[in-house]
């Protein structure tokens, strides 16, 4: 009986021995301040500066996109990442005579041994706006050269 109860209890005590830890904000700020911040195709009714909520433990990317009256909409990538850790037995010290001997770890890697992160980032995104009459220059001028219709070379005599 004393087999059953515990079966029964370990898959519920396990996960408390689990430390869950995440950063799910990111702080979006414009020049010129009073963007509109939409994640990942979806308005979020919160206009620059703002802290946005957008984590998670095993979420993915997101996209952020700011719109602003006569300027550029811009696109900036948020990326999700999660990591996964344990107390390990090497990270002691022991002797060939001795069993290993955690002797590094504190009460937490006793009593939590398992955890895991996670973070959106760039935690904090600048982003500056160019107007609409502004030129294009790097990434942005060679996009819209790809977009472009290809012209025909000019025949020479």
């Amino acid at each position: 009986m004393r087999r059953l109860l515990l079966a029964l209890l370990l898959p519920v005590l396990l996960p408390a021995c689990t430390w869950w830890s995440s950063r799910e904000r990111v702080l979006v700020a414009s020049e010129p301040p009073g963007a509109a911040i939409w994640v990942d195709g979806q308005s979020t009714g919160k206009t620059t500066p703002a802290a946005i909520d957008i984590g998670g433990h095993f979420g993915g990317d997101h996209v952020i996109e700011l719109r602003k009256k006569g300027y550029r909409t811009v696109r900036r990538r948020a990326y999700q990442y999660t990591e996964g850790y344990t107390s390990r037995w090497i990270d002691g010290a022991y002797d060939e005579t001795l069993p290993p001997l955690p002797i590094f770890w504190t009460t937490g890697d006793l009593l939590l041994p398992f955890g895991v992160r996670s973070a959106i980032l760039p935690a904090e995104q600048l982003i500056v706006l160019e107007r609409d009459d502004a030129p294009l220059l790097g990434f942005d001028l060679l996009a819209a050269r790809a977009q472009a219709p290809a012209q025909p070379a000019a025949k020479q005599p």
